[in-house]
């Protein structure tokens, strides 16, 4: 995982591979800390190859945090394992990603 900031605040934050129930206590931590005193926190998700419930519930969570803390938050990159769980999931609308057909 990786986070680039730009001087105009916003910050790149790309996760790799997993975003499981094995991952989800690091990965909620990471992105506390990028979404703090972020102006936009834009999210790679194209490197993930396996994603399960828990995953998704940290987008959903990581979503209504940075509202709270009025951060734009976009999600990027779909990967084929994301694209799958979010059709199978219902929630493709609630968690728009771009670069998703």
């Amino acid at each position: 995982m990786s986070t680039l900031e730009s001087p105009d605040g916003s910050r790149r934050l790309a996760l790799d591979s997993a975003l499981t129930i094995y991952t989800a206590a690091d990965t909620k931590l990471l992105l506390a800390n990028a979404l703090q005193g972020a102006v936009a926190l834009h999210l790679d998700l194209s490197a993930i190859e396996e994603v399960d419930c828990a995953g998704l519930q940290l987008l959903l969570a990581a979503c209504q945090e940075a509202r709270r803390q009025h951060v734009n938050l976009s999600l990027e990159g779909a990967s084929p394992a994301m694209t799958e769980i979010l059709q199978l999931s219902g929630l493709r609308d609630l968690l728009p990603i771009g670069g998703l057909n």
